[in-house]
């Protein structure tokens, strides 16, 4: 089971492009000039995943080797977890639950919009 990437991302209400407000990764598995490309897919498939999933909606989506777990909530706030098929249903939809709530804690919902991508005052490690 592994876990390659999380992210917490800001859903357009109006159909635009998502943020990335936060991104966590661990790429070490790949090779050091694969990193990068991979690194890239991983964005914009969180991307791409969030903006096709309805708001309020919870939904796991294959994509290649990967399995991106992607949740939406109400407040457009969105949570993504990228693992490979081993990685066990509940417990990402789980993780994200709590990395959601607890980003929500630490950064007021008034400033989401006004954040530039990547931005974020703490990190989390899983």
């Amino acid at each position: 089971m592994k876990l390659f990437a999380v992210f917490v991302i800001l859903k357009s209400p109006d159909g635009g492009e998502a943020k990335i407000l936060k991104k966590a990764s661990d790429l070490n598995n790949f090779g050091f000039f694969q990193r990068s490309s991979v690194d890239e897919f991983l964005k914009f498939t969180a991307k791409i995943i969030t903006e096709r999933t309805s708001v309020g909606t919870r939904s796991s989506v294959k994509e290649q080797e990967y399995l991106a777990h992607v949740y939406v909530r109400s407040d457009n706030l969105t949570g993504v977890v990228v693992s490979d098929q081993e990685y066990s249903n509940r417990v990402a939809h789980s993780l994200l639950n709590k990395i959601l709530d607890e980003f929500s804690k630490a950064v007021p919902s008034n400033t989401w919009n006004s954040l530039k991508e990547g931005y974020m005052k703490r990190s989390y490690e899983f």
